[in-house]
């Protein structure tokens, strides 16, 4: 077994009297010409990571990865954008967007620039912004949320378009006096539905059930008052009772809330009330009522429609059969009006029976030809 060494590099390293005495261990280990015929072994590793080092493999490149990565970082430095804390950026969201001269655009842009040179200036200049915005607030021209109460930018933010609006509206007010003035013209029936009648479209949320299971608490809650059903889904046995309960209750909020519907006790004046007598319907069921309130809140139209999937259970059955029972979720949609419609549709029944007459079995017409049978 030989030593291959380059010749270069090893009177190179020779040259020192330390690198020789350093090779020197190194060399003992290694034999030049091997005579014996006893079977050598090599050993892993002979040699220090202080001796490799002395021929400076390797430094060279791990020193220029160093001086790029550092290079590298503080690139990244320089972009990474600058970071506001959360006073400056409600100072600059809550500023003004008017300025105090034509030129304001232009100052502020180089303003801007010459604050972002300097953070202190920057910090300055947003401290005095927030004491214009306090000021501002204590003289009503903004809101505490920083929104502008000045009349050109509230129109902006509401009336976008002001020529498109004022051609609509006079188109809508042309319109109105065409209808008004001609004596053959009438309100369409849904457009005065729609003008003396409020109505409440209500979707729940989605309930951890079924169609079918959900469709019989529709049914038995329609044509009843809200009060009315609140009862019957306190005392009922079903598991989404009490969810319908909820959101009957979220229904009824939102018509007082968002339509105005059910105010009229609570709208007039105690001095000025006058007791109207109660009012006797029958609905379209045949059921026989007595309003005393034509505002009072009832559930109109109840619907049931499906839902998203929520999950899936494996049914594990014989014979290695696997069967996937999935989750169902359902909403209800209720649609609540007010008893002014049960009272219009009940005249309107009763005005179109006056109308048709009494039932005639026969018409009432000559016999043209005489037959040894009846033909009437």
């Amino acid at each position: 077994m030989s030593l291959n060494v380059p010749s270069r590099r090893l009177l190179k390293s020779a040259a020192s009297p330390s690198s020789a005495n350093a090779l020197v261990p190194a060399l003992q280990s290694l034999s030049i010409a091997n005579n014996t015929p006893t079977t050598t072994t090599r050993s892993i590793h002979t040699t220090s990571s202080q001796q490799w080092s002395l021929f400076s493999w390797g430094k060279q490149k791990m020193e220029e990865r160093r001086k790029a990565k550092e290079e590298l970082k503080q690139a990244e430095i320089a972009r990474t954008p600058k970071r506001f804390t959360q006073e400056e950026i409600v100072a600059r969201v809550r500023g003004r967007l008017e300025g105090e001269s034509i030129f304001a655009d232009t100052a502020s842009v180089s303003k801007a620039d010459e604050l972002a040179s300097s953070h202190e200036k920057y910090k300055a200049w947003a401290t005095e912004k927030a004491e214009k915005q306090a000021a501002a607030e204590r003289d009503g021209i903004v809101t505490a949320m920083g929104i502008s109460l000045i009349k050109d930018h509230m129109l902006r933010a509401v009336d976008p378009d002001p020529r498109s609006r004022l051609r609509w509206e006079r188109k809508m007010m042309i319109r109105k006096l065409q209808r008004g003035t001609d004596p053959w013209s009438v309100e369409p029936k849904a457009e005065r539905i729609a003008r003396t009648e409020r109505k409440l479209v209500f979707k729940t949320h989605q309930l951890p059930t079924s169609v079918k299971k959900l469709v019989h608490l529709s049914r038995q809650i329609r044509g009843k008052t809200v009060s009315e059903a609140l009862v019957q889904m306190q005392f009922s046995k079903k598991k989404m009772a009490k969810e319908v309960k909820t959101e009957l209750l979220r229904a009824e909020a939102h018509a007082i809330v968002t339509r105005g519907m059910g105010l009229g006790k609570a709208a007039a004046n105690k001095d000025t009330e006058t007791q109207e007598e109660p009012v006797k319907i029958q609905t379209k069921d045949g059921k026989h009522m007595e309003i005393r309130d034509p505002t009072r809140i009832y559930v109109a139209e109840t619907f049931v429609n499906k839902g998203p999937i929520r999950g899936a259970e494996m049914d594990y059955r014989a014979r290695g059969r696997v069967f996937k029972m999935d989750k169902p979720s359902t909403t209800m949609t209720l649609v609540l009006k007010e008893e002014k419609t049960r009272i219009r549709e009940h005249q309107e029944r009763v005005a179109k029976k006056l109308r048709q007459g009494p039932w005639v079995h026969l018409p009432d017409r000559p016999v043209t030809s005489q037959r040894q049978f009846y033909s009437w």
